[in-house]
């Protein structure tokens, strides 16, 4: 008990003396301060809402110890928003628009991340209908090669789909059928 308090104290102490190093926040002006940005980010990932303008080391540091640290990185480099979609495919969710290398990264994890992503990329709604053609239920107007995709791994896939096109609905029909 007692050794969790010290260390609470010592994290504290650490990110309330990091704060005094300049303004209300870090600068990255030199190798020192890095460092104790980095150690600060390691004992404790909140530490990174303190560091104005952290660099890809102090990110990465902060998401191998947290991935949620995300949340609180304003503009991460994009080898940080690899890294904690790797790790969890839900913090996606505080990524202000992830590119389609993102997207795939936390379709990979889990076919349910398509269900957080925002305008999802066109073939990232595929790998998702490709894992799973349930996916479908969680995009919205999907064109037609996504509802093809999905309908061809399953005919039940027409179901959840709002406004399928005629194509899809004559595949999904061939499929009962049992036609090819």
């Amino acid at each position: 008990m007692k050794k969790s308090i010290i260390g609470g104290v010592t994290i504290g102490l650490m990110v309330l003396s990091l704060g005094e190093c300049g303004a209300s926040s870090l600068s990255n002006d030199t190798e020192s301060q890095k460092i104790a940005q980095v150690d600060a980010v390691k004992h404790s990932y909140y530490a990174i809402q303190k560091i104005e303008n952290p660099d890809l080391e102090v990110q990465l540091a902060a998401i191998n110890q947290n991935e949620k640290a995300i949340e609180f990185i304003k503009n991460p480099d994009k080898e940080t928003q690899l890294a904690a979609v790797k790790k969890n495919y839900t913090v996606i969710k505080f990524i202000k628009n992830p590119d389609k290398e993102v997207q795939l990264a936390a379709i990979n994890q889990s076919r349910h991340a398509i269900q957080i992503i925002e305008n999802p990329d066109k073939e990232v709604q595929l790998a998702a209908v490709m894992q799973s053609y349930l996916s479908i239920k969680f995009i919205k107007n999907p064109d037609k090669e996504v509802q093809l995709a999905a309908v061809n791994q399953s005919y039940n896939a027409i179901k959840y789909i709002e406004n399928p096109v005629p194509e899809a609905v004559h595949l999904a029909y061939q499929k009962i059928r049992g036609e090819k």
